[in-house]
């Protein structure tokens, strides 16, 4: 306990005199009226009011000296997370199969995949705070966009103006973009905590059987975690190509037979990489998740007490001195 104005106690000292003199007093008094025209006295209730006076200005002495009291409140240090959201460009990704949020500010988007990812990150943007964010793409291979950073203003250009119709590529390997985000992460030991973000619709070109095993080990050696977001229809859907300018459809894409591409979301992959990576999945629908996710996120962060760090809670222990000091002085009365 710390008084942050001490000096004020220095007023117990005249106070204590005059209980010492007014005690001294009654017990004078006391000796002279001894004989036998007197009964005997109840003196312990002619004593109560003085001391009780006596408590209830040692309470306020006390009370205005301001005693405080510390106590360990556990709070989550979100300047120590670093965040690597991966984003799909696979030609998968350009499917028209996909709902956007109403509150969507940007005009007139593509309805397909690669843009509700895009959109994803830039809601998520807006729930950040402190936290360090990157952003790589992959398909067959990873691509580093935006590095670790803090200035959210630089990450949101960057995703706002990545080009769907230039960046989707043949090929997908969930591996190789976990693996840039391993790798992003990795450049910044001094962190508590390091996240993956995956935003995929989960297929996959590449077979990988190893990845479950190396995500287990990330996950228990080195504090990773990692969430997934699917995107797409759990349904057959076919891939259409646009002109540049994005505003027609010229026909779809085929196979080397012939026939028309379809794809669909594989949200069970997406799953298998959550469960692992000690995380979580959402499928992106039309409702606006980025609260969702990073409330989860922070969640299974306080509990896992990675990032949290303790902070003395100061609390002032005069006002219930004083509603003492009031109660000893009513029983005065």
């Amino acid at each position: 306990m710390i008084l942050t104005h001490p000096y004020w106690l220095l007023g117990l000292i005249p106070l204590a005199l005059y209980l010492g003199l007014a005690l001294r007093q009654r017990a004078g008094l006391k000796l002279k009226r001894r004989n036998i025209f007197f009964a005997a006295e109840d003196n312990g209730a002619k004593l109560r009011p003085l001391l009780l006076l006596f408590v209830t200005g040692s309470l306020l002495l006390l009370a205005l000296a301001e005693p405080v009291v510390y106590r360990l409140r556990p709070v989550l240090k979100r300047s120590g997370i670093d965040i690597s959201i991966g984003i799909d460009i696979s030609k998968s990704m350009l499917a028209e199969d996909i709902t956007f949020p109403i509150s969507t500010k940007e005009p007139a988007p593509l309805k397909n995949r690669l843009n509700r990812a895009r959109m994803m990150v830039l809601e998520l943007l807006n729930h950040l705070d402190g936290e360090r964010i990157g952003v790589f793409v992959f398909a067959a291979q990873s691509y580093e966009l935006v590095p670790l950073t803090s200035d959210y203003g630089y990450c949101r250009y960057l995703v706002e103006n990545l080009d769907e119709l230039a960046l989707s590529t043949p090929g997908s390997d969930l591996a190789a973009g976990l693996e840039s985000g391993f790798n992003m992460l990795d450049r910044n030991p001094d962190a508590t905590t390091a996240i993956i973000l995956l935003i995929s619709d989960g297929e996959e070109t590449e077979n990988t059987p190893n990845l479950t095993a190396e995500i287990n080990r990330k996950v228990q050696q080195d504090n990773y975690r990692i969430y997934t977001l699917g995107v797409g229809r759990e349904k057959e859907s076919l891939i259409p190509i646009r002109t540049p300018d994005g505003k027609q459809i010229v026909d779809y894409y085929k196979d080397e037979t012939g026939n028309f591409l379809t794809t669909t979301m594989q949200s069970a992959r997406l799953k298998e990489l959550a469960a692992s990576g000690d995380g979580a999945y959402w499928a992106l629908k039309r409702q606006e998740i980025a609260p969702q996710v990073m409330e989860k996120i922070l969640a299974d962060l306080g509990k896992s007490e990675r990032s949290t760090v303790y902070e003395k809670l100061p609390y002032s222990l005069s006002s219930g001195l004083l509603a003492t000091a009031f109660i000893t002085f009513l029983l005065t009365l």
